[in-house]
């Protein structure tokens, strides 16, 4: 099983890739009306989401999700790496 806190910038649109199992992971988070959307795409079955909203302890897809470290809100720029943690969990 991989479990990993996904490494983001308190900025409120950004591009990351990152790889977990040979995968090579591109994830894109967008802010809109004050909400944080994502994007996620992989070099093996390509796009795979487009324009989620991102909710706390609800997936974006299968592997990945926001947890909020001091409630039940949903995720914000401003508060990623320090609230907010993206993790990847291949056995979800």
């Amino acid at each position: 099983m991989t479990l990993m806190t996904i490494p983001l910038e308190k900025a409120a649109n950004q591009r990351i890739s990152f790889v977990v199992d040979n995968l090579r992971w591109v994830l894109t988070l967008r802010t809109r009306l004050g909400k944080l959307y994502a994007s996620v795409e992989n070099n093996r079955d390509g796009v795979i989401i487009q324009n989620r909203v991102c909710l706390n302890n609800t997936p974006i897809i299968k592997q990945l999700v926001f947890i909020d470290l001091n409630g039940h809100d949903d995720p914000v720029y401003s508060g990623l790496n320090s609230r907010f943690f993206l993790v990847y969990n291949d056995e979800a």
